[in-house]
């Protein structure tokens, strides 16, 4: 790991690989060919966004996300160490390429960090474990082509895991209505 913490794991990492079509089409403006060029070089130490995306699935803890709405395209994201989920909002592009139903089965992969307090449109649930302050989360179906790992990780949250992500989604949507972040993932660790 190059760019996050090397002192930190995932509990759930499931080492998928990036997609760059998928990237490319999900956000365009850093898959430049310049930033094309610098991921390929990364091997001799060159450093783009696309690489820090690319470990950030590898590496990062993998969690459930539930689709809330078609349209607009709303995912909430799961991460387990606040217990709460980022409700993230994508393009209509994405939602025309994909065509998502409510409740369809996503999964994200989050990265922590420590801000001096918790940001703003999180509401930790109980089992917080008060360790982060900060999270990003990017929806691996949407940058990743690795199904099979895709597929057995949902099969692991499960239907009580994933019955859990609806019913944090809808308290979130009924405490905090219209309040989002952009699901393109170098943007979906800012709250807007």
């Amino acid at each position: 790991m190059k760019y996050h913490d090397n002192s930190t794991y995932a509990t759930h990492a499931i080492g998928i690989d990036l997609d760059v079509d998928k990237l490319r089409f999900l956000i365009p403006e850093i898959c430049n060919p310049f930033q094309r060029l610098m991921y390929k070089l990364k091997r001799f130490g060159v450093s783009s966004y696309i690489e820090r995306i690319a470990e950030h699935i590898k590496f990062g803890d993998s969690q459930g996300a539930i689709v809330v709405s078609a349209s607009p395209l709303l995912i909430a994201a799961y991460n387990g160490d606040i217990d709460c989920v980022v409700m993230l909002k994508f393009e209509e592009k994405i939602q025309k390429k994909y065509a998502f139903k409510v409740k369809d089965r996503l999964i994200c992969v989050n990265t922590f960090g420590e801000t001096p307090k918790l940001q703003s449109d999180l509401i930790p649930g109980v089992n917080n474990t008060n360790t982060w302050t900060l999270v990003h989360p990017i929806i691996a179906d949407l940058v990743s082509s690795n199904t099979m790992a895709l597929t057995k990780r949902k099969n692991e949250i499960g239907d009580d895991g994933y019955e859990y992500i609806w019913k944090l989604a809808n308290e979130y949507l009924n405490l905090k209505k219209g309040v989002h972040r952009n699901g393109k993932p170098f943007y979906s660790a800012q709250v807007n």
